[in-house]
């Protein structure tokens, strides 16, 4: 995992390799959900301290310098919520090392985009976006894909090993229907295909795996939590894509984070978190317009922190797409 997406981050970064189903063993970072008045954090690391923002994320050995009627909401890795009054802190200090529940995800970047594949090209396949490279915990999942020009119908496969479904639509989305649900620890490939003949494996073959019942009952239980906790709406939302993406539910994490785009929110975070799932599924082509988003409003918030990440990520996603005339400056 490379270093500018690990700043572009809003919440629960945690240590790369680590293993889903080793809760104590990963090591927590925590995050600024809240920011009254002028608060500096400082890392060993960071050339210099930088003044907090909504969505920077702490090391548990982070400081925060915290002056007189200023505070900060901060979202632990455990669930928690520290709200910090003015002083000096280190972030261990509220938010406990132990206990993570939400961590950063292992990388499943091993291809990026199909060689070869301009955005252009990509516009015209019905490409996979939801659930690809993913988890779930649904045995029901819908099925969303880029919704091609001209096409009249999809045909839509979902398969695996002496097991196959088929179904057919005219929209860009379908809910798995068939009699027998879908099996967890088990890879399913899904092809979607237009009436014109193009096909998802086009851009990739890519699919899906279903969460085993331990992993999903972790899951559901920190969702209830979640939702019973004083957290504004869009704070959950967030902390719940987060959820999702420490147990590699990316699917579920970007149906939240467009909800979140739809709803028009003004939080970089939601930009910089959505794109940052879309590159993890091998979508730069979705990625690009969303991270420009977030940068655009970086810029009218005079955020530079958040200009710096995003730009550099922008760069990136154009290089993997082959937008070589892309300037980051």
């Amino acid at each position: 995992m490379n270093n500018a997406f690990k700043t572009l981050t809003f919440v629960f970064l945690f240590t790369c390799g680590l293993s889903i189903a080793s809760l104590g063993q990963s090591v927590p970072v925590h995050a600024i959900l809240e920011v009254k008045g002028k608060v500096v954090v400082n890392n060993k690391n960071w050339e210099k301290p930088q003044t907090a923002f909504v969505g920077l994320s702490l090391n548990s050995d982070d400081t925060l310098d915290i002056p007189a009627k200023a505070s900060v909401k901060i979202y632990c890795s455990d669930l928690s919520i520290w709200i910090v009054k003015p002083g000096k802190y280190r972030a261990s200090q509220g938010c406990p090392s132990s206990k993570a529940v939400i961590r950063l995800p292992n990388s499943n970047n091993d291809t990026l985009r199909p060689v070869g594949k301009t955005e252009a090209a990509l516009a015209k396949l019905p490409y996979l976006i939801t659930p690809r490279k993913t988890d779930i915990i649904s045995d029901r999942p819908q099925i969303r894909w880029n919704a091609v020009p001209g096409a009249a119908y999809y045909t839509v496969k979902i398969e695996t090993d002496g097991f196959s479904w088929t179904n057919k639509t005219n929209e860009n989305k379908i809910i798995y229907s068939g009699d027998r649900p879908l099996q967890a620890d088990t890879r399913y490939w899904v092809t979607v295909t237009t009436n014109q003949g193009l096909s998802s494996q086009q851009d990739t073959e890519v699919g899906f795996n279903v969460s085993d019942e331990q992993t999903k009952k972790i899951i559901l239980d920190a969702i209830e939590k979640i939702q019973k906790q004083p957290l504004s709406p869009t704070e959950r939302e967030l902390v719940l894509a987060y959820l999702y993406r420490s147990y590699e539910l990316y699917g579920d994490a970007i149906n939240v984070l467009e909800d979140l785009v739809n709803q028009g929110k003004k939080e970089i975070s939601v930009y910089q978190l959505l794109g940052d799932t879309y590159l993890e599924v091998g979508l730069p082509q979705l990625a690009k317009n969303t991270y420009q988003k977030g940068l655009e409003l970086a810029i009218k918030t005079q955020n530079i922190p958040a200009q710096t990440s995003i730009k550099k990520m922008l760069k990136q996603v154009n290089d993997l797409l082959g937008n070589k005339s892309y300037s980051k400056s």
